[in-house]
This record gives structure tokens, sequence and C-alpha cells, in this order.
């Protein structure tokens, strides 16, 4: 039974059916029972030697309790599992409004044979529903014993129950009057009553969606959390309370506190979280008989009165359209006097909506951006200390600028870019569009290098014209490197420059 109390927030701590002091009030009074019973066994039964004892074993446990049990941690997480299982099984319980809808506006017509398929479409889909709900929820169980109650609260009739006991399978039917409808919706469509192939995907998806939520809540249903973690944690908060039965008393007479006739902060600290505890135990299984649990039976009933009232008595029915209020030029909202008064009712406006910078009237002056402002390329940092220092000291680490393959790559020995200066390698996008820097072209230029273009057994020329000087700041790569210092590709690289023209 779902627990209503939106409109009662004011008073919701008052509040007792599914309420946290419902769920715990017979296991804290169980606790403050055996509480005061070792109290009353500390203070007058045990001598003094006895108390010493008691003493030095329960402070170690004082001390460290907090620490080898982490409720908090432990329930958060356990809770965060157990609320987002809870909302998924809710947001697949299945409604039958969305396929309802479909069905109504996809198969048209108003015949007796049509409208009987409309309807018993959406029975089917419902009688499918049942069979979960009867075997997953303890309430819709009890409701629906056998297949004789079903047949008498007319989801079924007799010779479907025939033909359903008849379907030699040994393991469960629900998808028994899911077949039925999808043939019913295919006769529709191979007699014209759906006019398009993509008007019989749509009907056809919104079933098939239906049942998934019916298989869903199956597999939920099915396959719990582990039985181990839930174990952990119910054992673990009331192992922690129970130890709290010594370590929490009150051990020194002359230290005057409340704790010496009543745990308050401990007395509290069960009810909060017990009652953590309590959420997630109900949690678990939202489909049983629990204050909280879904409301299966009511579900069922709505679905076949919508379902029925969507396909066939408002089918291809609206009211006579006429012209709104809401057309005139010096329309404005209505609201009763009371609530206008009330104040309660506001605009929402942007929060820099109200700041005026300038009259609607007034001249400002704008004016274009250069390309290499801040406003575009943004504020350019300077580096940091760190990498100041590291530069300074160490020197800039050289960066690969590709990724060497784990296979060889093969080059095709016609294109152009087997040429290249790094021929081992494969060409990336960045070098492809020369927007890409290699490591040895910064040893000679400061420049992109232009576009290779390979010539067959002809001498290359120089794009600088014969009447100018080669720039002097650009040592070639011989005097750079010398012709004794090993190269980073291979050797056949001077051949292939010396064919490439720039």
């Amino acid at each position: 039974m779902t627990v209503s109390y939106n409109l009662d927030v004011s008073s919701v701590l008052f509040r007792w059916r599914g309420s946290v002091w419902k769920s715990v009030w017979t296991e804290l009074l169980l606790w403050i029972m055996l509480y005061y019973i070792v109290y009353c066994t500390y203070w007058y039964t045990l001598s003094s030697a006895g108390q010493q004892i008691f003493r030095e074993l329960v402070q170690p446990i004082s001390d460290h309790l907090d620490q080898c049990v982490p409720l908090t941690f432990m329930l958060a997480f356990f809770v965060t599992v157990i609320v987002d299982r809870w909302k998924n099984i809710f947001a697949n319980i299945g409604f039958i409004e969305n396929t309802a809808l479909a069905i109504a506006t996809l198969i048209r017509g108003d015949s007796p044979e049509i409208v009987l398929s409309r309807r018993t479409i959406i029975r089917y889909l419902v009688l499918s529903q049942v069979l979960v709900f009867r075997d997953i929820s303890l309430k819709v169980r009890r409701r629906f014993p056998n297949t004789d109650s079903i047949i008498k609260a007319g989801f079924m009739l007799e010779h479907e129950a025939i033909e359903l006991d008849e379907v030699n399978c040994v393991y469960n039917k629900y998808w028994v009057p899911i077949n039925w409808a999808s043939a019913i919706l295919h006769k529709m469509f191979a007699e014209g009553k759906i006019t398009a192939a993509p008007l019989f995907n749509s009907a056809w998806q919104e079933i098939k969606s239906f049942r998934s939520n019916m298989a869903l809540l199956c597999n939920f249903d099915w396959v719990p959390i582990p039985l181990a973690y839930p174990q952990v944690i119910f054992v673990a908060v009331r192992f922690y309370f129970f130890m709290c039965l010594f370590s929490r008393q009150h051990l020194d007479h002359q230290v005057v506190s409340i704790d010496l006739y009543f745990p308050l902060l401990t007395v509290f600290q069960f009810i909060f979280f017990m009652g953590w505890l309590k959420v997630a135990e109900g949690l678990l299984n939202p489909l049983g008989e629990d204050d909280d649990d879904f409301e299966c039976n009511f579900l069922i009933d709505k679905n076949i009165a919508t379902g029925m009232a969507i396909v066939d008595q408002t089918y291809d029915h609206f009211p006579e359209m006429r012209q709104d209020k809401f057309a005139e030029p010096e329309f404005s909202p209505f609201y009763p006097e009371k609530v206008i008064n009330t104040g309660t009712d506001h605009a929402l406006v942007g929060s820099a909506q109200t700041v005026t910078l300038a009259e609607p009237n007034d001249n400002i002056d704008m004016m274009k951006v250069d390309l290499n402002s801040h406003l575009v390329k943004g504020i350019e940092r300077k580096p940091s200390t760190f990498r100041r220092l590291s530069s300074a000291f160490g020197g800039m680490r050289a960066r690969s600028h590709s990724v060497q393959p784990a296979t060889p790559v093969k080059l095709e020995p016609e294109s152009p870019f087997s040429q290249s200066l790094c021929p081992q390698r494969p060409y990336g996008a960045f070098e492809l569009s020369n927007g890409f820097k290699s490591a040895f072209q910064n040893s000679y230029s400061q420049s992109h290098l232009p576009k290779l273009v390979e010539e067959d057994g002809i001498s290359v020329k120089s794009h600088v014209l014969d009447d100018e000087e080669p720039p002097k700041n650009k040592p070639s790569v011989d005097s750079e490197l010398g012709p004794s210092t090993p190269l980073p590709f291979d050797s056949h690289i001077t051949d292939d420059l010396r064919k490439m023209k720039f």
C-alpha cells in the first residue's frame, strides 16, 4: 500500500503508517530492555573487581567500534543500489496508455470486427500483465489464485484458457497473450486496416515495449541482489548496536551525565541507522505487501479500464473545433481573486534580465575585433615555474608526434607519400593537411614543407629563382648534421631528396 503524504508535509513527522517510528519501535524497545539489563548487572550484581574487569574489556570496544564498523558508508552505498533498483522497477511497471493510443490511432475503422480487434489486443496485453504480476506480487496472487479467478474477472475467456493450457511449453507462458495480440495486429495489416508498413511497425513497437517492461519486472524478481550483500549490511548494523549495549554504558559514577540514566544519543543513533536499514529492507521487494509497496491490483484495474476507453469509447472522437480565447490580441491569463491576493505565484525571470545597462534608444558604439585579440584566441598563459626550471636544467623533452604501429606498415611504391622523410610510419590527418611539423623539419626549416612533386629520371630544380641567393639563415641538411651524422631514418633518404621538387 503506497503512503501518500505530499499534501501533509508539515505533519509528516507525526504520521504512523509507513513511518520510521512504525518500522523501528519493536527493535528499539527490545534494545532498551537489553541495555538496562546490562546496566543493572554492572551496577548491582558485579563486585568492584568485576566492574574493573568489565571496564577493561569494554573500553577498547568503545574506542574502536566506529572504525571497525563504518555504518554510514555501508548503508549509504547499499541504499543507493536499492533505490536505483526500486526506480527501475517502477519505471517498467507497465502503463497501457501509450500502447492503447497507438492502437486506436493506427488501426482505423468503426466496424464491429475492427472495434473487437482493438479491444482484444488491449485485453491480451493486460492479461499478460496479470500473469506476470500474480507470479511476482503476493497481493495479486491473493486476488487471482488460479486460472478460474482470471476467467471470472473477465481478463481471459474459457476457450482462451484452454488454448493457453494446450501450449506445449514447460516454462512460463507470459508471452502467449502477447503473441495473440501480435497475430491480430498482423491480420489487421494484411486486411488493409493498417494502411502502411511504418504504421504497423509503430504499433508493433508499442506492444513490444509493453512486453519488454513485463520481462524486466520478471528479471528483477528472478535475480535479486546477491544474498551476501544484504546479509553483510543487516548483520553489521545489528552487530554494531549489540556491541553498543556494552560500549555505551556509563561506567563512572563520578561523572554526572544523562547517559547515566538513559542513553539518549545512542537511542537517536539507533533510530536513524535502524530506520535507514528498514528503508532498504522495504525497498528490496516493492511488489510485496508492505505499506509502501506498489499498488499492482490498482494498476491492473486502471489499465483495463483506460485501455478500453481509448480504443473503443473515445475512438475517432473529438469535440467540435471552435475559436479559442487565446486568439484574442489582448488576452491575459485568469486567476482566482484569492490566488492573486496571496502572492504565492511569481514569474520566472532571468537573473540578469532586470539589470539595465542601456536604454532602448541609446546608440552603442560597436567595433570589429582583431583576430589576434585575446577575445578570439584567449589569454596566452606563461609557463609554470616547474616547466621553466625543468627547461633550464634538463632541457625540453623531445615529444614524439606519432605512434608507431604494432606491425610494419607497407606503403604503396607509387604513392608520393612513400618517398617522404619518414617512410616507416603512416601519415595522420595533421601531416596530410600540412598542419603538423616533424622533428626533422624543425631542424632546418621554420615553415611548413611545400607540396612534394616527384619527377621520374629528371633532375630536380629548386623553386628559388636563379638570381636569388638561398637564405643564409637556413642551413642545409648536410651542413647541419654533417655527412658522418647518422640520420633517424633509412639510408636511402639522400637519394629520395634528390628526386623531389619543393
